[in-house]
């Protein structure tokens, strides 16, 4: 292990000459901006408290969350592992920068850099080695790689430092959850399936049990914070899910789905509705079920999408403002139609508040200005804002389309390239790329308005 400091980080790179030519046009009026930078440098944002966080050309970059000023931009280019996802992740005072160094056979080769948020300022950084994913609390930075047939690996450092603080290696790693000061981790040590709770700062065993098998996945409940932490095991081989203590382990509740039922294989099928509640979506694709594992009273309720069956989407389900959201395949078209003859997908929405057991999910309306050719879309990806659900695809021609939905009507719809949208209250960050340049668009949710660079400047 190699930790820069940083002196060693700062001291031979002073800010360069080089700098990313960008723009920024404020409309003071709306407050929306837009920040324009050169074709395929920008990428995906992500809010951290007054400011907005993106790499540009490799960059990190920061901007004033109300007007898109850029406050400061760091001198190192980094290859960043995806535009598709934040490429920064916040801790606090600190910017975590993983950086793609290498390409193995066995997964990516990451290197982690940590900035202060405030001033862009290196820390320290650390060399490549594979990494699965990362997670912070409470000035510790945990990371760890995932290895279902092999030696795993959970590593924690010090998040101002670098500073190892611990490190296990652990057999056929599964899943890794950081919850409050315990890190839990699904393993097959040894042989036997078992989930493990470590102590945050100082990594010591705290309790080891085999009662919740070898989950696939491991989330928190998303309950009220101020409650007990409530972990979720689950396993899709078995489909199964159990719920237990993060602090001791002990099992809470479990459950098992009805005879002759099995949930979609993925490895982490679980969307939280609430705090109380779990959707699941069905193998055949035809049925969504609400479960209430932790009420008094366990109900479920269930929403079918259409005579046809559910999309693939990223995620399958979201929710917003009392409202379940998915992607449905229209009626009367081929499983196996081929992507050209396809009529899209269509966007469906039911109230999640409503009484009775059995509820249909409808299509959402489109203004009837939009001609039918334009609704056809080839949607992909879902994302939840505070009223708003954002949807993102390509229209059979290829041109990239962004689609805003809030309760059951389509708002606007816009054209353009956007690998990432970022919901910011009732507005959202869209990161659009082009042939000549590529924009960070800020846009009014409820009217799709943004303020266009090529409109001169008052």
């Amino acid at each position: 292990m190699i930790i820069r400091r940083t002196a060693e980080l700062a001291g031979g790179s002073p800010v360069v000459a080089d700098s990313v030519p960008m723009s920024v046009h404020h409309d003071a009026a709306s407050g929306l901006w837009t920040l324009t930078a050169p074709p395929r440098t920008l990428g995906a944002p992500v809010v951290v408290a007054d400011r907005v966080c993106l790499p540009v050309d490799g960059r990190v970059t920061a901007l004033d969350r109300s007007t898109g000023r850029v406050l400061w931009q760091t001198p190192h280019r980094v290859e960043f592992h995806s535009d598709f996802v934040s490429a920064v992740f916040a801790a606090g005072e600190h910017l975590v920068v993983p950086s793609s160094c290498t390409y193995m056979t066995k997964g990516d080769m990451i290197s982690l850099a940590v900035l202060s948020t405030g001033t862009g300022d290196p820390s320290w950084s650390r060399e490549a080695e594979s990494i699965s994913g990362f997670a912070a609390h409470d000035r510790t930075l945990v990371f760890w790689r995932l290895d279902a047939e092999e030696r795993g690996r959970i590593t924690a450092v010090d998040l101002s430092t670098g500073g190892l603080r611990w490190r296990h290696d652990l057999d056929a790693l599964n899943a890794v959850l950081l919850a409050g000061d315990r890190v839990v981790a699904s393993s097959a040590a040894g042989g036997r399936r078992e989930v493990l709770g470590y102590d945050l700062r100082s990594g010591e065993q705290l309790w080891r049990t085999e009662a919740h098998g070898l989950p696939e996945s491991l989330r928190l409940s998303g309950q009220d914070p101020s409650a007990e932490p409530v972990a979720l095991a689950w396993n899709w081989l078995g489909s199964n899910l159990r719920w237990f203590s993060p602090a001791t382990g002990g099992k809470l509740g479990s459950l098992r789905p009805r005879p002759g039922i099995s949930f979609y294989g993925s490895d982490d099928p679980l969307t939280r509705a609430d705090g109380e509640s779990l959707w699941l979506t069905t193998n055949d694709r035809r049925r969504i079920d609400l479960l209430r594992p932790f009420a008094a009273r366990p109900r479920t309720r269930t929403f079918t999408p259409l005579p046809r069956r559910l999309a693939y989407s990223s995620p399958e389900l979201v929710e917003a403002a009392g409202r379940l959201y998915a992607l449905a395949r229209p009626a009367f078209e081929h499983e196996e139609a081929p992507w050209e003859e396809r009529r899209g997908t269509l966007v469906v929405t039911a109230r999640v508040d409503r009484p009775g057991r059995y509820r249909r999910l409808t299509p959402v309306r489109w203004p009837g200005a939009v001609p039918r050719s334009e609704r056809h879309i080839m949607w992909a990806d879902l994302t939840a804002g505070r009223n708003h659900v954002y949807v993102q695809g390509w229209h059979r021609d290829g041109t990239g389309r962004t689609l805003a939905v809030r309760g059951n009507r389509v708002l606007w719809q816009r054209e353009g390239r956007s690998s990432v949208a970022v919901p910011l209250d009732d507005r959202v960050l869209l990161v659009e790329q082009g042939a000549e340049r590529d924009h960070l668009y800020l846009v009014d949710g409820e009217t799709g308005a943004f303020a266009d660079p090529a409109v001169e400047r008052t």
